[in-house]
């Protein structure tokens, strides 16, 4: 018999109580091709440009990385000089932010105060200057120079080092394909940049030269490796001395490097051992979607360097360009939800490798069940109601129109296999440049209707008159209920319905591409009659997230929902809702033995199951059921119940074959199984 899954899998079933959202960054764990990452829901990165300093003094690398919109990320090391252990602290270093983008961060102590002082580059090649006017161990930086040197020549992606061994910092940036080198000529604590040349040893590496100098051989000399415009990596090795620089051209192609587009190579002693290893930012390119920073080890030794890829996603999980509608949903049957991304123009699965209530993800694969379509955009539900889910994919197109494909799940629950119903099972001429599909029983008449966002703004309702075995789409309105998307073709029109109130109708979280952050819109109608009215334009205050794709499920099993974001740089972020969250110290229950006891039987109901639980003493108790975006379907009992066992009848005969909940509150106490209906 095959058992029904759902979109969500764990419904919330909230209190009367307002939802509050806090960033996790790695409460789940996820594993990428054999490395633990140290953040995997910190977000995405674009343009990656890392930097390795002791930012706090404590005598371990830290790690701050630079990206394409203008600010400076920044990872604590919790660890040690050996084994390092990368926290996420914040997106906005020290609140420095780059109108400009593209910040390329260098921080060395540039006037000699015992503290780290930064350098930042942008895409117009200004080099700006922070002073640290903290400590050591507390920075606190200061905007002292905007354009610290003029350009042209550009100077991209600064790089501070003492090519002369004169006791002072020189100054090199990129000149596009060229190096430009401005030599100190002030003292350490009163540097004095001058412009030598803008084409530093005649080298030409093609565009966007990002440089980086380290002695790579430890004879006592910088050597100088540069990063380009198509990922790979050009070494120049010193055949001169520390004083008397000879810069002797070895390969444009170092250690077989290549990371897709705008490589920014970062030289660090990461584990203590003695030897520099590699970091590597880059930017997605079509060729190789997967990774934010790659890490590639240094097995060799400090003179004779052998560089070995150990992982491409070293702090966070990032899936390419984009990480779109991620689908949090048991493809396996094994009662733990399974990850499904939509990865640019394929799908990403993560399997959950923990249980129901505790999450770890393990990649499992890129091109899920070879599906490809450009700029997909996955929404799973088991629409033909026959235990399996089932996929509908929006696509991105130019000049379209796009359409919205349906595939059937052809396998099983355990086994799932899906293949390609109708590519255009909903076509619109008016559809502009992307689809993005979801669903919800908007009208609580048992089936699933359709919302589809496209590149204009639109927000298309699509009725189901059909039967839960089979829909029919009926288009009602290209706006429903007076909702569009800001700026049209921008973003990716990401939405989802949920109960986030608890009232029992579905709320809805909708992109805002104005700000990078979501709008609530809350449901002040009825689960048959909804009406939306929107609270807040910025729903998670504290963070920019470019072009998010909510999701929202009850990822913990603690009765309200959770929410999972994918952005528009290919990363991911988790919400805990922290309002339902059980209490710090455990009530003491006035009959242990005894609990609440909520048991269900048959289960599967086909369609009748008996419902029975024991109260310790008489108090105020409430069964109901719920369905699988936690509106609730109907009340069995509620009011003062009697101490003992009680036990009802549901029939679930009016109701689609699907995933409920069943619920029973107390006033202190909550317990909830899950009951499959299959007919």
């Amino acid at each position: 018999m095959k058992y029904a899954m759902i979109l969500l899998m764990f419904p919330a079933l909230l209190c009367a109580q307002e939802f509050e959202f806090q960033l996790e960054t790695n409460t789940i764990p996820v594993e990428m091709e054999g490395w633990n990452t140290f953040a995997p829901w910190a977000g995405g990165e674009s343009e990656s440009s890392p930097g390795l300093c002791d930012i706090d003094a404590d005598g371990d690398l830290d790690f701050l990385v630079g990206e394409y919109f203008g600010y400076v990320r920044f990872f604590e090391n919790e660890g040690s000089v050996s084994t390092p252990a990368f926290s996420f602290v914040t997106d906005h270093f020290d609140s420095i932010y780059l109108e400009e983008s593209r910040a390329n961060p260098c921080f060395r102590d540039l006037d000699d105060d015992g503290d780290l002082d930064l350098l930042v580059g942008d895409i117009d090649s200004n080099v700006r200057y922070y002073r640290n006017i903290g400590t050591a161990q507390t920075p606190s930086y200061l905007l002292e120079d905007s354009s610290l040197v003029p350009v042209p020549p550009w100077c991209l992606g600064p790089e501070l080092v003492d090519i002369d061994s004169d006791g002072d910092y020189d100054l090199f940036g990129g000149n596009y394909g060229q190096i430009s080198f401005f030599c100190n000529n002030g003292s350490p604590e009163d540097f004095n940049f001058d412009l030598v040349t803008g084409e530093f040893e005649v080298i030409d590496v093609g565009d966007r030269a990002l440089p980086d100098f380290v002695d790579i051989d430890a004879d006592g000399d910088y050597d100088l490796f540069i990063g380009e415009r198509y990922g790979q990596i050009w070494f120049y090795r010193n055949d001169g001395d520390s004083v008397n620089y000879d810069f002797i051209y070895v390969t444009d192609h170092f250690a077989g490097i290549d990371v897709g587009d705008f490589s920014s190579p970062e030289f660090a002693d990461i584990d203590g051992d003695g030897d520099y290893d590699l970091f590597v930012g880059r930017e997605p390119s079509s060729g190789s979607l997967m990774g934010d920073i790659f890490f590639y080890e240094n097995t060799g030794s400090a003179t004779n360097p052998q560089f070995d890829l150990v992982t491409k996603n070293y702090l966070t999980t990032d899936l390419g360009p984009y990480a779109l509608n991620p689908q949090i949903v048991d493809l396996n049957d094994d009662q733990a939800p399974d990850l499904v991304v939509g990865a640019t123009n394929e799908l990403d699965y993560f399997v959950n490798v923990g249980d129901s209530a505790n999450p770890s993800y393990s990649f499992v694969e890129e091109g899920f069940q070879g599906i490809n379509m450009p700029v997909i955009k996955p929404f799973f539900v088991d629409i033909d109601a026959d235990g399996d889910l089932d996929m509908f994919a929006g696509e991105g197109v130019i000049p379209g129109p796009p359409t919205v494909a349906l595939y059937l799940n052809n396998g099983t629950p355990q086994s799932p296999q899906l293949e390609l119903y109708n590519p255009d099972f909903i076509t619109n001429p008016d559809f502009w440049v992307n689809t993005n599909p979801g669903g919800a029983d908007i009208d609580a008449d048992g089936d699933y209707d359709l919302f589809i966002s496209d590149g204009h703004g639109h927000f298309y309702f699509y009725q189901n008159d059909g039967t839960p075995q089979w829909p029919n789409f009926i288009l009602i309105t290209s706006q429903w209920q007076g909702i569009q998307f800001y700026y049209p073709n921008y973003g990716w029109r990401g939405f989802n319905f949920g109960d986030l109130d608890g009232d029992g109708d579905l709320d809805l979280l909708m992109e805002n591409s104005v700000y990078s952050n979501l709008r609530f819109y809350r449901n002040v109608g009825t689960p048959q009659s909804p009406s939306m009215v929107m609270e807040t334009d910025s729903l998670l205050t504290d963070h920019w997230i470019y072009s998010p794709c909510s999701y929202l499920v009850d990822i913990d099993l603690d009765s309200d929902l959770d929410l999972f974001i994918g952005d528009g740089d290919g990363g991911l972020m988790f919400f805990r809702n922290v309002t339902g969250e059980p209490p710090a110290v455990p009530p003491v229950m006035l009959h242990p033995q005894a609990g609440l006891e909520l048991s269900l039987g048959p289960n599967p109901a086909n369609p009748v199951t008996w419902i029975s639980f024991t109260l310790p003493y008489p108090q105020e108790a409430t069964l109901a059921i719920y369905n699988i975006l936690g509106a609730k379907i109907t009340t069995l009992s509620s009011g003062l119940q009697p101490a003992g066992s009680h036990t009802f009848l549901w029939n679930a005969s009016q109701n689609a074959s699907g995933v409920y909940i069943v619920r029973l509150e107390t006033a202190k106490y909550t317990s909830s199984q899950r009951m499959i209906v299959v007919k």
